[in-house]
């Protein structure tokens, strides 16, 4: 009798297509940290296309498909002068829209030889990109402007993660694990109700207020607030697009020390861009709506975000390759609990954005 009997083909109700392709082109996506771009050049995968960043002398962004099309040699390994990237390779120069202005070994510029250049943006901490037809830009990157308002102290840090980008989206909107996978971390063992969700538009949002518990103290230090006091909270969530979500705690000290503030913010930031198949490049950003936290306070609250988020990777890159390898893949039984409201949200709009530009999950 064939054991595939106790395997039921249910597959997913809603796909998310996390074994292939499902990468929406018309959107901004984050591309690196404002600080990475230079007038160093620099590669990165994107999308499963090589992309060279760098920043002309003037200070703009460019970015560009990262071969030369003349013996594919990586433009990342050149060097920019003035608006125009130098090849490494025979010294041919592109302009930011990828159109070779200059073959030294030759008097004639080859007309064939253009490289795909892509559309880029600063916004917050970050450069963001649009990989897709440009035609189709009707929007600008969300609005990140608190990373640079120097009312608020923002922190960040990067990982290049073995899943695809839809499982880091998914885990970040799905709070009922924090207490269970993060127990020994986030400390937050009150999280174990699903929040609402809801859309506003186009951007998934959640709300969930708790009573008098103490803070995670992964954010005490950020708020000056001892580790073992009862403090109200209220968690606010957006996700105004696939490539980013904000997750604010919103605390309140309803006994506060003398001439000390009671209420607080404290602003996650989740940005996923998918890289090569099976891979993402996660950012994640900390904000505290206090400005000039002193440095040992953000270098301990780094660590204990890192080590919490440590234990997000490290499970996600189990799942991963668990699924990439069961001959089942996707073909198997996916139970959807209550607290995957947001979760399934996400794959209502990654669909709906995958048919306007006429993809389609299988």
């Amino acid at each position: 009798m064939s054991s595939e009997k106790n395997y039921p083909k249910t597959g997913q109700r809603i796909p998310n297509g996390m074994l292939q392709d499902n990468y929406p082109r018309n959107m901004w996506w984050v591309a690196a940290l404002s600080a990475e771009v230079t007038t160093k050049p620099i590669a990165r995968w994107i999308l499963e296309t090589p992309v060279v960043l760098y920043r002309l002398e003037n200070g703009n962004t460019a970015a560009m498909y990262d071969r030369c099309p003349h013996r594919w040699a990586p433009l990342s390994e050149g060097h920019v002068v003035g608006e125009r990237i130098v090849c490494p390779y025979h010294g041919m120069q592109f302009d930011p829209a990828g159109t070779c202005v200059k073959a030294p070994t030759q008097e004639m510029t080859p007309k064939t030889a253009k490289i795909p250049a892509f559309e880029t943006r600063e916004a917050g901490a970050f450069v963001w990109i649009w990989m897709g037809d440009k035609e189709a830009i009707d929007c600008e990157p969300p609005d990140v402007g608190y990373q640079v308002d120097p009312q608020w102290t923002f922190m960040s840090g990067y990982y290049d993660v073995a899943v695809n980008w839809v499982l880091v989206r998914e885990n970040v909107l799905d709070l009922t694990h924090i207490p269970f996978l993060h127990a020994s971390t986030f400390k937050q063992n009150d999280w174990v109700t699903a929040p609402d969700t809801y859309m506003d538009g186009e951007t998934i949002c959640y709300e969930q207020e708790f009573d008098l518990a103490p803070l995670s103290p992964l954010f005490c230090a950020g708020m000056g607030l001892p580790e073992d006091k009862p403090i109200k909270r209220k968690q606010i969530g957006r996700m105004p697009t696939l490539a980013v979500s904000f997750s604010d705690w919103n605390v309140h000290d309803p006994a506060p020390e003398k001439g000390h503030r009671s209420d607080f913010v404290m602003r996650g930031c989740h940005i996923v861009t998918p890289s090569q198949r099976g891979r993402t490049h996660y950012y994640w950003g900390a904000a505290f709506d206090v400005p000039d936290l002193p440095a040992d306070v953000v270098e301990k609250t780094r660590k204990s975000v890192i080590e919490a988020f440590d234990e997000d990777k490290h499970l996600l890159e189990k799942m991963q390759a668990q699924i990439s390898n069961d001959p089942r893949g996707l073909d198997y039984l996916e139970v959807t609990l209550g607290a995957d409201g947001g979760g399934i949200k996400v794959r209502q709009v990654l669909n709906k954005k995958l048919a306007q530009e006429g993809r389609s999950l299988t």
